[in-house]
This record gives C-alpha cells, structure tokens and sequence, in this order.
C-alpha cells in the first residue's frame, strides 16, 4: 500500500522546523533530520523534493561551523607539538603492539596446524609463553 506524500508547504513546515531546532541546539540542519521528521526514505525524498532542498533548504544553512583542525591551529604551537609527539609515541607502541600480536597469532597458527596433524611442535627461538604474571 503506497502511502501519500506530503505536500511542498508540509515539506517546508518541517524544514523550517528543523531550521529552528538546529539553531536553538547549536547544531547544522541536515537534510536526513527532515526526512526522520517526516517519515519518508532518503530516496523518496531526493526523488520528489530535491527542489525544495535546492532552493528553500540550502539557502537557510548557515554557513559552516569552524572544523576541528580550524579550532586547534588557534592554539598554542608548543602546545600542538607536545600533542603531536605524544601521539606518535603512542602510534609507534601501538603499532609493536600489534607485531608482537601478529607474531603471536601466527605461532599459535603453527603450533595448531602440527596438533591436528600430530607432527612435533618446534618452539621458535625467542618465543616463550609465561607461566606466571610478570614480576614488577
């Protein structure tokens, strides 16, 4: 059963609507919010309203709130830099993290396959497991 559409001065209602929510709340309108006010798929409404998303919706956005990388060049250099750094630090231990991880699965891989096959298992030189928690 196909239901009816709204008409162009409900469609513009809930624009409108949408507008004012968004400006109250201090977020952008967007065209999904009055799609969900309306109850009408995405597609359906490109189909039968993509002028008034044109023409009435588009010209009401307010222009673009400062990005992220906008707001943080505005402060400090030595500031930024000190983050920048720590956050390489952490990438490079994530990053021998996920080696030491890799190598792991990769030897428990092995060590699998020679169980189910009921060949010997030759530990790797190096590769140990703890049998207790590590002393501090």
């Amino acid at each position: 059963m196909k239901r009816a559409l709204p008409d162009a001065d409900t469609v513009k209602a809930a624009i409108d609507t949408v507008l004012e929510e968004a400006a109250t709340r201090g977020h952008r309108p967007t065209v999904t919010a009055i799609e969900r006010r309306l109850g009408i798929p995405h597609a359906t409404f490109h189909r039968h309203y993509a002028d008034l998303i044109d023409t009435y919706f588009r010209p009401h956005v307010p222009a673009t709130t400062p990005t992220t990388a906008q707001a943080q060049s505005s402060e400090p250099d030595e500031r930024r830099e000190a983050n920048l750094a720590r956050l390489r630090k952490e990438k490079t231990e994530l990053r021998r993290t996920l080696t030491l991880y890799e190598e792991a699965i990769r030897q428990l891989a092995i060590e699998n396959e020679a169980l189910r096959t009921g060949a010997t298992v030759i530990p790797l030189q190096g590769w140990h497991r703890r049998t207790s928690p590590p002393s501090s």
